[in-house]
């Protein structure tokens, strides 16, 4: 059984013999690419598609147990509704066809494995809809209209949390199931013991938008420190770093005392970043899951979210293993930031209560064998991985 996965991968994260060689920049997200690193834990044989802005041709390497199909990315590819990409990574698939294909996003990933005609599953790791009212602009126009295209044309979807699933409409969640999203089990060996947390606060947020919601939390954080000067914020992210968006909204209404604005950077630091932190704030408006909460759930860091903010307060378990307020207000989450920052015993209690909660729920184990399952429902068959094949054929050839 060979399981294709079309998504953005991080090919140089990938659990294969070519990880160390010199491989293209993907456009890379770390779900996608534990997801890939877990079916090929389990024995099966797995073909990505995926893509980068810095090749010239197509790229396909190849393992015994893992082919790697790339395709290539133009500038400002939102202009031309990633056709050209779309149209790349489709010629891909067909050349090098998977008995099933796993799409993650309902975007040109979802559309170039839907062009090849193989059975297939669309995972819905966002809410499209969500993301053109908080960012009303004509990119998320496009990607709001492929999004249309792709869930009307799928026969089978994947949602990613309740909340996702009860924001289609009726006819859309007559095709769909939900499996939750997870944390990859290497994920607590990555992080650095912690002896003591750091005195800081820390956010991990992609983009300075209006769904990030980092002003109101600037403006929280200005609160924080007339009560708490010692206290820092750490801002990571993309547009996050000096001299950014942020910093330069920070810098023109004076909320820059004490915030430390450190932009991207590798995954390991991220978490280190996390795991030294006496709290994660997340102050988005809306979340269709909230990866970086369970990520700071699984490094025992307590965590801060909004009580409407989508799937957040599911993934807090309605507060219970993280505080929730209001994110609208900077006095609610400065009152928040205060209580885990003042309160020795609550935070220890939110940090186990957390991390407890993220093993029992959102395991790589459980979640992934959910995945497979489902695959299996759709093909009408049960999955048998490549390598258990060989040696099952191996044993009998043996006997």
């Amino acid at each position: 059984m060979t399981i294709g996965v079309c998504a953005p991968v991080d090919i140089k994260m990938l659990n294969w013999e070519l990880a160390d060689t010199d491989l293209p920049e993907t456009h890379a997200v770390p779900l996608s690419t534990n997801f890939v690193n877990g079916l090929l834990e389990r024995g099966f044989k797995v073909i990505v598609y995926t893509n980068s802005p810095d090749i010239q041709e197509p790229k396909v390497y190849q393992t015994e147990q893992l082919t790697v199909c790339v395709g290539r990315m133009k500038p400002q590819p939102g202009r031309r509704f990633f056709l050209f990409e779309i149209n790349d990574m489709a010629r891909l698939i067909k050349q090098h066809p998977a008995d099933f294909i796993s799409a993650f996003w309902s975007y040109e990933y979802a559309w170039a494995a839907q062009k090849a005609g193989i059975p297939m599953v669309v995972s819905l790791h966002d809410v499209a809809l969500q993301i053109l009212l908080n960012h009303k602009d004509m990119f998320r126009l496009v990607r709001w209209a492929m999004n249309y295209v792709v869930v009307t044309r799928a026969s089978h979807i994947i949602a990613n949390s309740d909340y996702t699933y009860n924001m289609l409409d009726r006819g859309t969640r007559r095709k769909s199931r939900v499996i939750n999203n997870f944390f990859p089990p290497d994920l607590e060996s990555m992080v650095a013991p912690q002896k003591e947390k750091g005195n800081y606060i820390v956010s991990v947020l992609m983009g300075f938008s209006h769904r990030k919601n980092v002003e109101t939390a600037l403006k929280a954080f200005a609160k924080v420190r007339k009560k708490n000067p010692a206290l820092e914020y750490h801002l990571v992210g993309a547009e996050m770093e000096m001299n950014g968006l942020a910093h330069q909204y920070a810098r023109e209404n004076g909320l820059d005392e004490g915030v430390k604005f450190l932009g991207q950077m590798p995954f390991k630091q991220v978490m280190d970043q996390i795991a030294g932190a006496k709290a994660l704030l997340h102050p988005a408006r809306e979340e269709s899951f909230g990866m970086v909460l369970l990520e700071a759930m699984v490094a025992r860091t307590a965590v801060i979210g909004g009580k409407n903010s989508g799937y957040v307060p599911t993934l807090l378990d309605n507060g219970n293993t993280g505080l929730l307020c209001d994110v609208e207000s900077p006095d609610s989450i400065a009152g928040a930031i205060l209580q885990v920052v003042e309160d020795d015993k609550l935070r220890a209690q939110l940090e186990e209560r957390g991390y407890n909660f993220a093993q029992e729920n959102y395991s790589a184990d459980a979640i992934i064998q959910q995945h497979l399952d489902y695959y299996a429902t759709i093909l009408g068959k049960p999955l048998v991985p490549t390598l258990l094949k060989r040696k099952a054929k191996a044993s009998e050839a043996a006997a």
